[in-house]
């Protein structure tokens, strides 16, 4: 594969210089990053950009890149420098949501992943889809690349592991032995052996240059979320549906030490051998950092607002992105350590009800508000603004890469469509539509959506807006 290399920016006696200093301005009690001191104030560092809950991160080797992927379909590529993160591109191809990000090492290339059962690859440097294939009968819920940035490897819910080559983007083998539905790949440090995880609770180990396999490496006996290839060899990380997280022999099979045994289930997990860290959270919201040298704990961080399902390590090695039901991926500063810090945002305001909020309204924050605005807005949800919906033909709302099933439609969306929608399902509706399954068969609950629905997309305020306004 042909690719711009990255060129380092670490390296050379100007930046030896700097790390010198910088060492010693931290003995004098002054922060490395910036050469800043600790007590000023720092340009926020959170990723900031998405109209959905943010699936997917991964930080560049450099540091000074991020990727991330979202529900609202899109990929985020972001420039991470010391005046706070840019934006450079939000990238669009995917007909699902984006589960799974990683950079190519090597090059100016990255991979994304989606519910759609796709993979895509894009140029960072021309800001540009290079190619996009479908690989899965189901949802991409894991992504690895091999160290060499040769290979892909992504696991499915369709219960199949398959090896990418990643400058075609043609599936090279599709491996088959698991069970159950397929949460997690890794490959190891060297990039022979390729892991793989199950809802089973198997690890299984394949040849990754011809697919010959699989060996069992463990049976965990709950399913297993996330792998994780950690610096010493022959080590990786496991993240379990019952909250345990295990470093486990790939050769013994045996447990080489417990981490954590949390009471939610394990979601997300990174880790940098760069910096010899690992983090790992949960479905209640619960961050930890251990130092990979000693495995003693680095601090916790408690998400109030639910699940964390991604994360990733900052290029200084100084915090944790992680990202939940916001919109955002948010950065925890793990050392040095803030005193008294707190989770800086709030969940969505999309998910928030207004004070006075009715059964429609309430069944709109709970079935369509992570998709949809009322406002002219669409806000980079995933799919189209509501506002002004009924009387609309489906399909034809400038702006929007609507399927071409709804492009296709004859249907206008008023009071009887949108309850059928409801009632029957959109793939009922309109055969081949990316919208998800969101059936109500209460009719009290769909008549109260469906009429919350005519009132407020004619106005220009969303929910919120509309509570603020009312209370001024």
């Amino acid at each position: 594969m042909t690719g711009f290399v990255r060129p380092s920016r670490q390296n050379g006696p100007f930046f030896a210089w700097c790390r010198l200093c910088a060492a010693l301005l931290a003995v004098a009690g002054l922060a490395v990053d910036g050469l800043r001191p600790v007590n000023a104030q720092m340009p926020g560092r959170d990723l900031l950009g998405h109209g959905g809950p943010v699936r997917a991160i991964d930080i560049a080797p450099d540091g000074m890149f991020a990727l991330t992927g979202s529900f609202d379909y899109s990929v985020i590529f972001w420039e991470t420098g010391p005046d706070g993160p840019v934006l450079k591109k939000r990238f669009l191809a995917h007909d699902a949501a984006v589960s799974a990000v990683r950079f190519v090492p090597r090059s100016w290339f990255a991979l994304s992943g989606s519910d759609d059962g796709t993979l895509a690859l894009w140029n960072l440097h021309t800001l540009k889809l290079e190619r996009r294939k479908k690989g899965h009968g189901a949802k991409i819920a894991g992504l690895a690349v091999s160290p060499d940035g040769a290979l892909a490897a992504t696991a499915g819910w369709d219960k199949v592991v398959r090896i990418w080559d990643v400058a075609t983007l043609e599936v090279r083998y599709e491996l088959k032995g698991h069970r159950g539905n397929v949460n997690a790949v890794a490959f190891s440090r060297d990039g022979s052996i390729l892991y793989s995880a199950d809802t089973n609770g198997r690890v299984l180990a394949w040849q990754a240059g011809n697919g010959a396999g699989p060996r069992v490496v463990y049976n965990h006996g709950w399913g297993i979320n996330v792998l994780a290839a950690l610096p010493q060899k022959n080590r990786l990380l496991i993240g379990a549906l019952n909250g345990d997280v295990r470093i486990i022999d790939t050769v013994s099979g045996e447990i080489v030490r417990t981490l954590a045994r949390h009471d939610r289930p394990v979601l997300s997990a990174v880790v940098s051998a760069r910096h010899g860290l690992v983090a790992v959270a949960t479905g209640g919201g619960q961050i930890r950092v251990w130092s990979t040298g000693d495995w003693g704990s680095l601090g916790a961080l408690d998400y109030p607002y639910g699940p964390v399902w991604a994360l990733g390590i900052s290029g200084d090695g100084t915090g944790v992105y992680y990202a939940g039901l916001g919109d955002a991926a948010l950065y925890w500063q793990v050392t040095p350590r803030r005193p008294f810090e707190t989770v800086r945002s709030e969940i969505a305001p999309k998910s928030r009800l207004s004070a006075n909020a009715g059964p429609g309204e309430k069944q709109f924050v709970r079935k369509c508000s992570i998709c949809h605005t009322l406002s002219p807005d669409g806000g980079n949800r995933a799919g189209p603004t509501l506002y002004k919906v009924f009387g609309r033909r489906a399909g034809t709302l400038a702006g929007y890469p609507f399927s071409d099933a709804l492009k296709r439609s004859t249907i206008v969306w008023n009071e009887e469509t949108i309850a059928r929608l409801f009632y029957e399902g959109p793939a009922e509706v309109v055969p081949g539509t990316k919208m998800p399954l969101q059936r109500m068969t209460n009719p009290e609950e769909r008549d109260a959506l469906v009429a919350f629905l005519k009132e407020a997309t004619q106005s220009r305020a969303t929910p919120e807006k509309q509570d603020q306004e009312g209370s001024r």
